[in-house]
């Protein structure tokens, strides 16, 4: 590990290979990007950004730290993030005779631990005791706290012009994969799930804010292996710079920590700050690599079978008919396609899960719900079902003879999901039993081959205080939700290995606690096309370059909606997202359409290639993705309109060699490109996709 402190009058200065911060006397820290012969910061020293770990107590905040640099320890560490070092610091606060409140005297002890396995990631935690004669209320703790200013890497540009990424669950179409920070930004990104304050938006999503430039980029997020109850703030500052940070609010109710007594500590969770370059991918990755490092196993690739594409009944919507189904699947097992699935609108109420009796569905029960399947898979296709697990209906017979095993507010009362359901609690082990005994009827008797889960509630699960769990904490439940996914997955895989288990987020961030217990991801739900692609590269970034992530559909034009996107076959091909459609009737130009398609898909099969990370899709013009599969490049690059004598730039082309250069969306050969001068002269509207072979 090439590790470096250097202690200077200003302070300490740690290198570690690309990664050089600057820890000033004042517990302000400063980290850069070694690129390309320069120290690439963002993040402002000046102006008084305030120490990196910060404490709100007694109602005002504690600022004031010295650095008493004779204590400063530099130690070597292993743990399950692998062998590093760790930098621990000591400093006080002493603040009395400060003309708004009374004096205070604190203890910061701050641990910096870097890592081999993680070359551009530092991860920070802070202890704070009151060495004061009077108790103290714990308002906020806060770490890797930072004022960021875009002038810094791009002068003469404003302070506050960045790109973001923003992973707190707020509504359907709303983005979260590329925000646009404005001189008015103000989002608290708040993590928990929280019925008595729901109007932000929805529960939980990814625990991680990152900032970008077109030079370099800085994250932050939790480094706890399980979701912990935060906020990531990002706001713009009256200068035009912009803060972030990890925070937290301690609450009683939670039997949390609220006061801070004489000679006592309090912690902050371990947060990490990230240096990248290009856009969020690099981030996300980084991230996902410090949660498996700590048992959270997120798989990077997906079993071979959750890459075929699939058919959903949702073009026929709730009141489908099952004649309706039967009546596409010829055609659309003459588009390759592999899977028919069975969308919402098949059961009664959620929780209890039985068909629906209805004339045209399954008057018969389970034996009509059996005898479907038995006919889809006769006609050549496997079968997936929809199915929100976690959802109870108020009305259902789950909810009227089993209140016991439902999340409780502290009213008695019960939240409520955006469906207006009832939530199961993940720790109360009943209710685990019932969804995993739901999992083997649906694959085992019923004989389904895989599971389509969804609905924004999915995300996280508020605070239970339901008397009969017996919880350490109400904040068990929400900590603890992903054990319901563990418990059908388990089942799914013991049941059927291998079989897709797929989760639709509706619009929000993944929740990567939940990452571990499914196989295929998509877009979440995206409005429109830009939002797709973006959310497909968050996915490959998260899961791995190889894993199963859907496009989210292909709906014909003559019937979107506008509550997802339209048509864009180009658009999945380009990302190397696995192809899905639902739609009710195809006219014969669109089957010939849908039919190519569908084969371009199932001969190159990129879903399954190596994504790679070599443009940033917030600067980088036309928008650009590259994915390598079988020793060949296929890029896909996406503008309104591109004129011919903009070049277009092939990275990732190997020094010295020569490619062919073939657009096989509309088969035409476009000759030969030398690594030494990559460029491609090509005017487009939309899309232009590109398959890239060496010659020889």
């Amino acid at each position: 590990m090439d590790f470096k402190t250097t202690l200077r009058e200003d302070g300490l200065v740690v290198e570690n290979g690309q990664l050089v911060l600057k820890i000033g006397s004042d517990l302000c820290l400063k980290p850069y990007l070694l690129a390309e012969s320069r120290a690439l910061s963002i993040a402002a020293s000046e102006n008084s950004p305030g120490p990196a770990f910060q404490a709100r107590l007694g109602g005002y905040p504690v600022n004031r730290f010295q650095v008493d640099w004779e204590k400063l320890s530099i130690e070597t560490i292993s743990d399950s993030l692998g062998p590093g070092r760790r930098i621990i610091l000591q400093a006080k606060a002493d603040q009395y005779g400060h003309p708004l409140y009374t004096g205070a005297r604190i203890e910061a002890r701050v641990s910096l631990s870097f890592y081999e396995n993680l070359p551009l990631a530092i991860i920070g935690q802070a202890e704070f005791t009151n060495l004061g004669k009077d108790k103290l209320t714990i308002d906020q703790l806060a770490g890797n706290c930072y004022r960021l200013d875009r002038r810094l890497v791009t002068p003469g540009e404003r302070p506050w012009r960045f790109a973001s990424y923003q992973g707190a669950a707020y509504r359907w179409g709303r983005d979260y994969s590329l925000i646009w920070i404005e001189n008015d930004t103000e989002r608290t990104n708040f993590m928990g799930a929280d019925p008595l304050n729901p109007a932000e938006g929805e529960f939980g999503g990814t625990p991680l804010v990152d900032l970008w430039a077109p030079e370099c980029g800085l994250a932050v997020a939790s480094a706890e292996p399980l979701p912990q109850w935060i906020s990531l703030p990002v706001r713009t500052l009256p200068d035009g710079t912009v803060e972030i940070s990890v925070a937290e609010v301690p609450e009683k109710r939670f039997g949390q920590k609220t006061t801070l007594a004489p000679g006592e500590s309090c912690t902050t969770i371990r947060s990490a700050v990230i240096l990248h370059r290009l856009d969020f991918h690099d981030a996300l990755r980084v991230y996902g690599d410090i949660l498996r490092g700590q048992g959270v196993n997120i798989p990077s690739s997906s079993p071979d079978f959750c890459y075929a594409p699939y058919w959903k009944s949702w073009g026929f919507g709730l009141d489908f008919k099952l004649d309706q189904i039967y009546g596409v699947l010829e055609e659309i097992k003459s588009f390759g396609i592999e899977m028919a699935m069975l969308d919402d609108g098949w059961f009664t109420l959620y929780g209890d899960w039985k068909p629906n009796p209805a004339p045209e569905k399954f008057p018969g029960g389970d034996e009509d719900m059996r005898r479907f399947i038995r006919r889809v898979k006769k006609a050549g296709f496997k079968t997936s079902i929809w199915w929100y697990p976690q959802g109870v209906s108020p009305e259902s017979d789950l909810a009227r003879e089993h209140p016991d095993w439902l999340i409780m507010n502290e009213d008695g009362s019960f939240p409520r999901c955006m469906r207006k359901l009832y939530f199961l609690c993940p720790e109360h082990p009943e209710a685990v039993a019932y969804i995993a005994s739901l999992t083997e009827k649906f694959l085992r008797d019923w004989d389904y081959d895989g599971l389509y889960l969804d609905t924004t509630g999915q995300s996280a699960a508020p605070p239970c205080f339901n008397p009969a769990h017996n919880h350490q904490s109400p904040l068990d439940s929400f900590t603890g939700d992903y054990k319901l996914y563990q418990a059908i997955y388990k089942t799914a895989q013991r049941i059927k290995p291998g079989c897709p288990v797929e989760m639709c987020i509706c619009g929000i961030p993944h929740d990567p606690f939940k990452m571990p217990y499914y196989n295929v991801a998509n877009a979440s739900d995206p409005v429109n096309l830009s939002q797709m692609r973006q959310r497909i590269k968050v996915e490959k970034a998260f899961r791995g370059p190889s894993f199963c992530v859907g496009d989210c559909y292909q709906i014909p034009m003559d019937e979107w909606d506008e509550w997802s996107v339209p048509e864009s076959f180009e658009s999945a091909m380009g990302t190397g997202a696995q192809m899905t459609t639902l739609y009710s009737d195809l006219s014969a130009e669109q089957i010939a359409k849908w039919k190519r398609w569908f084969q371009i898909y199932q001969r190159l099969r990129l879903s399954s290639g190596e994504y790679l990370n070599l443009y940033d899709i917030a600067f980088d013009r036309p928008e650009a993705h590259v994915v390598r599969k079988d020793g060949k490049l296929y890029y896909g690059f996406f503008a309104e309109r591109w004129s011919r004598q903009r070049p277009i730039v092939l990275r990732g082309l190997e020094p010295g060699k020569t490619y062919r250069v073939y657009d096989y969306a509309n088969e035409i050969d476009l000759g030969t490109v030398s690594a030494d001068k990559p460029e491609v002269r090509r005017s487009f509207r939309e899309s232009l996709l590109l398959e890239v072979s060496p010659v020889g």
